[in-house]
């Protein structure tokens, strides 16, 4: 068998074997994900106001904080990318999950995602996920004090509880 030797087109690269049917990879940013990239996502539109909205004080620009300190970090990064770009009014930040108690403290978060609840996360924010506690298979979200269980949660499930969160956040 002979080896596939790549040929040069403008933009982009094509593979040929004989196993395996031509294939073409472009190097524009359209592709940087297979790279690891995120250039390809579009950029949310930076029109939030001047001045913080009234009776946010606690939320920079009156924008809902999602904190995330679930494990693996893979997990938690990835998450947080996808939720900031389908939720672009929410402000999403990432901890390690030791730094979770002090990260409340500090960043008061209207939704925590992590994978073991604390007390200080029990106490004091409104809306949280336990997504997989203890390597199990079902995931625990806490809204406004109501316990909801998840066999298997999903992204849109996440999503929607973001939405929850952001709801109780505007009526604070």
């Amino acid at each position: 068998m002979r080896t596939p030797l790549p040929r040069r087109f403008v933009g982009c690269t094509v593979l040929e074997s004989g196993r395996f049917a031509p294939t073409t990879a472009e190097s524009g940013s359209m592709h940087e994900a297979t790279r690891g990239g995120t250039d390809f996502l579009p950029k949310p539109p930076d029109n939030r106001p001047e001045a913080p909205v009234e009776g946010a004080a606690r939320r920079r620009w009156g924008r809902p904080r999602v904190l995330m300190a679930n494990e693996p970090r893979a997990y938690r990064e990835g998450i947080a990318a996808v939720i900031g770009q389908l939720r672009p009014e929410v402000e999403v930040k990432t901890v390690e999950p030791g730094d979770l108690d002090s990260s409340i403290e500090r960043l008061s978060p209207d939704m925590v995602i992590c994978s073991k609840a604390t007390d200080a996360l029990k106490g004091g924010v409104r809306v949280w996920v336990e997504l997989y506690p203890d390597n199990d298979a079902l995931s625990v979200a806490y809204i406004g004090g109501r316990r909801m269980e998840y066999a298997e949660i999903q992204l849109s499930d996440l999503l929607s509880i973001v939405d929850k969160a952001e709801e109780l956040a505007g009526t604070n």
